[in-house]
């Protein structure tokens, strides 16, 4: 999430509906389990769930930081916020769960509100990352908490025929983040927001099956699209799909993509 919500924008009902369906596949469920060990929630914690599209980790540290705790989850998009609130009423966490619009660049609440902050794939849009990360700083409480789960996009990688296609494939993708690498630039942020860099985990999701509903098979059509959108010829597109989506033998497919959790303290 940014202050120009443009690169978030593409988030409208349909991507909604589809961002949804993969948080719930197996890989992402294991990655929310990783991300709320690091966070580390307690009873009576005040948390923050920047960017929390349709909810789901909001939901789960909501139970972490109950009886007397809260959390508060912003996102830009209206589309998500209509999901994670239908989510929260669904589960009955409407007390334990606040959902309202807002925006990583700047945060509409005091100084020293949260015992945590936690951001899942979403620093990475935010345009002026370096004032995200201190408005995340500010709403800290001291010994407070920022855990921020982000991807670096030379580090995904499929089993196809033609190495060199996937590797411009992927470059495509990142038009999507205003920070494709933002991980190797997180420990020089933290300190010059005053936070202090407590623990980096390696979250790596591996697919030896190919699998329309896993995480990598739905990262295909994302990854073709933004290569469309920057031009690449639509047959090109269409082969490098056809190919990676072929590969339902034994042993023929393979997808990795390494994510990271850093855990910062105020």
């Amino acid at each position: 999430m940014s202050p120009t919500p443009a690169r978030v924008g593409r988030f409208d009902a349909a991507g909604a509906a589809r961002l949804d369906r993969n948080y719930a596949s197996p890989q992402i469920v294991e990655q929310r389990r990783r991300l709320r060990a690091a966070v580390a929630a307690c009873s009576g914690e005040a948390g923050l769930d920047v960017g929390c599209g349709p909810g789901y980790l909001a939901c789960e540290l909501s139970r972490e930081v109950a009886p007397g705790g809260r959390i508060v989850a912003i996102d830009v998009s209206d589309d998500m916020l209509a999901v994670a609130g239908a989510r929260v009423a669904r589960e009955k966490l409407d007390s334990l769960v606040d959902v309202r619009k807002g925006d990583a660049g700047s945060l509409d609440f005091p100084d020293a509100t949260f015992d945590f902050v936690v951001g899942a794939q979403v620093y990475c849009f935010a345009e002026d990352i370096a004032h995200a990360i201190k408005e995340a700083a500010r709403v800290l409480r001291k010994g407070g908490r920022l855990v921020i789960l982000d991807t670096d996009w030379d580090l995904c990688v499929w089993k196809s025929k033609d190495r060199l296609a996937t590797r411009r494939m992927i470059e495509q993708r990142r038009s999507d983040y205003a920070h494709p690498h933002l991980p190797r630039d997180l420990p020089g942020l933290f300190h010059a927001a005053g936070l202090t860099l407590a623990r980096v985990d390696a979250y790596p999701i591996i697919e030896t099956r190919y699998d329309p509903e896993s995480y990598g098979g739905d990262l295909i059509g994302s990854v073709g699209k933004a290569a469309l959108r920057q031009g690449v010829p639509a047959n090109e597109v269409a082969a490098w799909e056809a190919d990676l989506r072929s590969r339902t033998g034994e042993g023929e497919y393979f997808f990795c993509v390494n994510r990271f959790i850093f855990s910062a303290t105020k």
